[in-house]
């Protein structure tokens, strides 16, 4: 299968909530596995609908949160579990919090 990402996907482990449609709050749990420049992949016991946009909360490091805009392209089952793996696309492309969100991916590749 033909790779279609445009940025490098770095493996990672960050810590992040999110919240979905009525209920933007980020308090649903869930664990980054793999950022890029254009989006993430996390693990949630929670399972979004595709084209749902979320708030996504992210904990860059111990002392600095950011949250940004998401829209989930794909949902995967994890075998054996009751967790789902979920890729989303950023789409938003300015503002402070993107702008870290940015530098800190940067630092990762």
């Amino acid at each position: 299968m033909k790779e279609k990402r445009i940025s490098k996907r770095s493996a990672i482990e960050l810590a992040a909530s999110f919240g979905i449609g009525e209920d933007p709050r980020p308090e649903r749990e869930a664990k980054i596995s793999d950022i890029s420049g254009g989006g993430f992949c996390f693990i949630s016991g929670t399972r979004p609908k595709v084209g749902t946009t979320c708030q996504v909360a992210v904990d860059l490091d111990v002392r600095e949160q950011v949250v940004v805009s998401v829209e989930v392209v794909w949902v995967q089952k994890l075998k054996d579990t009751k967790k789902y793996r979920v890729g989303v696309r950023l789409i938003e492309s300015d503002g402070p919090e993107f702008e870290r969100f940015m530098e800190f991916y940067k630092k990762q590749t």
